[in-house]
């Protein structure tokens, strides 16, 4: 099995040069975190041919156009001009998206787009290749904003990968742009451009709506240069990780909690809240009980010391908590979050996921009225503090529709986030098969993952 680089396109917006886009404190927040990366699988029961001949045009075109409303999105982030301390997003007439076409050949797409596990090292033959410097002591010299892979799997199917710096936009941004796109390509071929269409209100460009209160920005900066000197000193140590930690040997699985599921753990959550504190204090959500019973069991697979503290991290749309509040089509970073922290030896306990969803949900309702400044300080603060510790925390959202991510193929039948291998995080998306499901994403060593699996699947039996 191997990958045969087939095509490499540059795709251009066609438009002239535009202002650069300062990035804001919320934008600094991620330079120290890998592009995030996501692999979008569908069926395409044709030869390599047909897709290049007939399929092909229209992605690039669509993707083109698409580009022209978010040309953020080729442009490079780099260094402001003469100066030793802001950065920015850059669109120069020209620039563009590299669009690679790959052929995955002696490969079975279904060995990639199930939920069972996966090589890591073969997931990510799929995701594009950024052509950004190597690793320097600098947090960023200059990193093309976005790049995508396109992998055909002759007679079975397709891969659409995109690797994107998070810097340039979080996950509600991206999710107008890939939905943009996908409805262009949709109309392109003829076909329905669906929800995702002109009469949306086109992104909101303007960083300067995001107001530094408390000159966060030049702290964060600093915290994100000391994040990545530790991290390249520890790369940089002669010892070799464990065996069932080198990177050869994690898989990526996905576990599904039905809408049913999700259900009997609010009823269990609410009513162990309410017999022990009386009337719950916190929102108990979908969100918060699929992360808690998550983090449950994926302390109790590593089978951590009782006495050590565990930790939980998470990120929150900042838009509507503003005031006044950030329009939602505002196109960049707007996130602040929270962590929280317990004994391992109570989330270990065997309805131990009460107590962290719990735990969460108290957190996430703990930002209410908090400025985004503030809270962002004081999670960079924290997250530097306990990066070595491997906190949980979590990429995507089930409201970020990936499953609406349909280019003229019918719905994706599998997506998944490989960047979490990066960063220690689970991926969460809505359920492909059902209204009210989440698909929980894990990438763990293969010892782990057979014990998360045990855990997760027996816990959900004795409900």
């Amino acid at each position: 099995m191997a990958i045969r680089i087939i095509e490499q396109i540059q795709v251009s917006p066609s438009l002239p040069s535009q202002p650069p886009i300062p990035l804001t404190f919320l934008d600094t927040v991620w330079f120290a975190v890998p592009p995030v990366e996501r692999l979008f699988f569908y069926d395409f029961p044709h030869p390599t041919s047909v897709f290049i001949d007939r399929h092909l045009p229209s992605l690039t075109a669509s993707l083109s156009v698409t580009l022209r409303t978010f040309y953020p999105l080729a442009g490079i982030i780099h260094r402001s001009p003469g100066s030793a301390d802001q950065f920015e997003i850059a669109y120069t007439e020209g620039d563009s998206v590299s669009l690679t076409v790959a052929e995955y050949a002696g490969g079975d797409i279904r060995d990639f787009s199930g939920y069972r596990s996966r090589e890591l090292v073969k997931l990510r033959l799929m995701v594009p290749k950024s052509a950004a410097p190597p690793n320097s002591p600098e947090v960023v010299a200059w990193w093309p904003a976005m790049s995508v892979q396109v992998t055909l799997f002759p007679n079975q199917g397709l891969c659409i990968g995109l690797a994107v710096h998070h810097s340039v936009c979080d996950g509600t941004s991206l999710m107008r742009f890939r939905l943009s796109w996908a409805a262009a390509c949709r109309s392109v071929k003829g076909g329905p451009s669906g929800e995702a269409s002109a009469a949306d209100p086109p992104p909101l460009l303007d960083r300067s709506i995001i107001v530094d209160t408390r000159g966060a920005r030049l702290k964060l900066l600093e915290q994100a240069r000391r994040f990545v000197a530790e991290r390249n000193k520890e790369q940089g140590r002669t010892e070799q990780p464990p065996p069932d930690q080198s990177s050869s040997n994690l898989v990526c699985s996905t576990f599904v909690l039905s809408a049913a599921m999700i259900e009997k753990l609010k009823k269990r959550v609410l009513e162990a809240v309410a017999e022990e504190e009386g009337i719950p204090k916190f929102h108990c959500s979908a969100f918060v009980v699929s992360c808690g019973y998550s983090w449950s069991c994926l302390v109790k697979s590593r089978n951590i010391d009782g006495e050590a503290t565990v930790h939980f991290g998470f990120s929150v749309d900042w838009r509507p908590r503003t005031t006044p509040a950030i329009p939602s089509n505002y196109f960049g970073n707007c996130l602040g979050g929270g962590f929280t922290e317990m004994k391992a030896s109570k989330v270990m306990e065997s309805k131990g996921f009460v107590a962290a969803a719990a735990a969460i949900g108290k957190s996430i309702d703990s930002l209410q009225g908090m400025d985004v400044a503030e809270n962002v300080l004081m999670i960079m603060d924290r997250y530097v503090e306990l990066a070595r510790n491997l906190p949980l925390s979590v990429a995507g959202s089930p409201r970020f529709r990936v499953y609406d991510t349909d280019f003229g193929w019918g719905r994706p039948a599998k997506v998944e986030v490989t960047s979490v291998a990066e960063t220690d995080a689970m991926s969460l998306a809505e359920s492909r098969e059902e209204a009210g499901g989440i698909e929980i994403g894990m990438v763990l060593s293969r010892v782990h993952m057979e014990a998360f699996r045990a855990f997760f699947e027996s816990g959900l039996i004795d409900l």
